[in-house]
This record gives C-alpha cells, structure tokens and sequence, in this order.
C-alpha cells in the first residue's frame, strides 16, 4: 500500500530530478554559447564549404571518400548504359510483344462470338447464367469477352458466378 505521503514525496523528487536537468539546447558546454547560437565562426569567406583557393603548384589533397565515390557513380551509370543498350528492341517496346498477344486473344474471342451466334442452344443456356447474374442482353457479348477477367475467375472459383458458365466458356473454346 502507498500512502498519500510517500506518493507526494516520490512526486517532488521526480519533479526535483527534472528542474535539475539542462534545458534541452541550454547549458554552457557548447563553444561560444548555446547549441542554438550562432557559432564560433567570425565570419565566411565566400568559398564553397570554407575551402580556400590551393596556391599555385599546389597539388590538392584527395580525400578517401572520393575514389569510392567516382567509382560507384561511374560503374552505376556504365552499367545502366550497357543494359539499356544491349537489349534487344523486343523487350523495350510494348508493340513487340503485345500485338501478336493481343491479335491471338482478338482471334479466340472472334471464333467464340461466331460459334455464340451459330449455337442458340448456347445462347439460350447464356441467357440463363446473364438473368441469374441479372445481366441484359446487350451485355450477353461482355460476359463471353469477360472470360478471362478477374472478377469472373473469381466468381467461378468461390461460387458467386454460376458454374454453368464455365460449361459455356469450354464449349465455345471447344475447336
């Protein structure tokens, strides 16, 4: 148990302990001042980083830093630039690679609308799947272009769209 006493005690030595503390950017131990002063520094002498002009025939000093330094920036941007341009145009250019994919997919959906119109058992059992899933029909086409769309994979998979749409996405891929 902890008297009222013992607790207003334990409060006056935490307070004691936090007067007694610097005050943050306080205290004497900072040259010329504060943390927060201006500093030590009697005035600028206009060059970049307060480094002087070398006299002449004075060689500069190169610090160890910057070999390090020059060789990653340099090897860095040789990299980027023999990657760049040792690749093949092919894998630079979308057109390479997405216009025979695109005009295969243009194709399979081109022979399934076909097959859609020659088939009216398909469209009837399409009619179905469009009422249940509350579809018109003028979007009967979007859902045999939607096969491969994700929300459609993902209704088959968790049964949110009916399964017989799958049997119509088979038999209109059927050759």
């Amino acid at each position: 148990k902890m008297g009222v006493f013992s607790m207003l005690h334990g409060m006056a030595v935490r307070a004691q302990a936090i007067n007694g503390l610097s005050r943050r950017g306080g205290g004497g131990s900072w040259p010329g001042g504060s943390f927060w002063s201006q500093g030590t520094q009697t005035g600028h002498n206009g060059f970049l980083f307060g480094e002087v002009p070398l006299s002449p025939g004075e060689a500069r000093r190169v610090q160890w830093w910057e070999p390090i330094w020059y060789l990653g920036y340099g090897g860095f941007f040789a990299g980027v630039y023999a990657i760049y341009h040792t690749k093949p145009l092919e894998a630079l250019d979308i057109a390479y690679w997405a216009k025979p994919r695109a005009e295969a997919e243009l194709g399979v959906e081109m022979r399934m609308l076909d097959k859609l119109q020659v088939r009216p058992d398909l469209q009837e059992r399409l009619q179905v799947v469009a009422k249940h899933l509350k579809l018109v029909d003028a979007e009967l086409y979007d859902l045999v272009l939607m096969r491969s769309e994700y929300k459609v994979l993902m209704g088959l998979h968790d049964g949110r769209v009916p399964s017989e749409l799958k049997s119509i996405y088979e038999d209109l891929a059927a050759e």
